[in-house]
């Protein structure tokens, strides 16, 4: 499924955990492994400097490159977001890996928050699957038992679906279809009462249901799900409940097409939330 790998760094620290799944996943799979890192503020032909990164990366993930069945490493001056779309168009890759920063010491979640940062921008315009790993705790992918879809029912969602039908069949995981209804109508309607609740609960399990169910041929184990709450804080608690080993999910249908580089923020809190990484489509 994985025959080429995008592994975007900045070999520092906060990319450690991406940088162990995409080893893992090179590993599994035999896929051949781009390790790219873009250099900011340099000068175009700067050549030394592209020569001494090279040598640092070599240097830092000299214990993890024999996991890689091949590889390449990569270096790019500008802006990151850039950089990193560019080589995806160029070079297609089945998967892009990276962590939510490409440094600093601020808190991951003013990182997460700030709208200009890098993953937002990739996830946003990629025209590949991203997963973002951005917790130590979500580090690790190996024999994949378990995948949570996340599906707003958008048309976004659906190519999601199909993502995550594909991967339960080439590794004969379970996967589990979860829907969180939000307990409001529109974001100035007053809460439904508890009845209400239940009953759109019913309704969307029914949909979902139909939706889903019969596209499940070659799935041996699945469940579909509703749960009412907030979306993201519901997302993060079912895939702990499940010990998923990956979220799948895509761009919040109330933001498509948005002309901004934040992302919706359901999305968004999952991956800075979520204890496992976090696979992330937009087309």
């Amino acid at each position: 499924m994985f025959k080429k790998i995008l592994f975007a760094t900045s070999t520092t620290k906060a990319c450690d955990p991406a940088a162990r799944v995409a080893f893992n996943i090179s590993d599994l799979y035999k896929a051949h492994m781009n390790i790219f890192h873009v250099i900011e503020g340099a000068i175009p032909g700067d050549t030394r400097s592209e020569a001494d990164e090279k040598k640092k990366i070599k240097a830092y993930y000299a214990d993890q490159l024999p996991k890689a069945v091949s590889h390449e490493i990569k270096i790019a001056l500008g802006e990151p977001h850039s950089e990193i779309l560019g080589e995806i168009g160029r070079n297609k890759p089945d998967l892009l890996v990276m962590g939510v920063s490409t440094g600093g010491e601020a808190s991951l979640e003013n990182r997460v928050e700030s709208a200009g940062s890098t993953f937002q921008k990739v996830v946003k315009a990629s025209l590949c699957p991203v997963l973002i790993v951005n917790r130590a705790a979500a580090s690790f992918w190996g024999s994949i038992s378990n995948v949570v879809f996340a599906t707003d029912f958008s048309a976004s969602s659906d190519n999601a679906f199909e993502f995550s039908c594909k991967l339960a069949r080439e590794t004969a995981c379970e996967l589990h279809i979860f829907h969180a209804q939000n307990t409001r109508l529109t974001p100035t309607s007053k809460n439904f009462d508890q009845d209400a609740i239940e009953g759109r609960i019913r309704e969307k399990l029914r949909f979902s249901r139909g939706k889903y169910a019969a596209k499940m041929d070659g799935i041996k184990t699945y469940s579909i799900e509703v749960w009412e709450g907030n979306p993201y804080t519901e997302i993060v608690k079912y895939a702990r409940e499940k010990y998923a080993d990956l979220i799948v999910m895509a761009q919040d249908s109330q933001n498509p097409g948005s002309q901004t580089h934040e992302l919706g923020s359901t999305i968004k809190q999952v991956i800075l939330r979520a204890g496992c990484p976090v696979l992330c489509l937009n087309k």
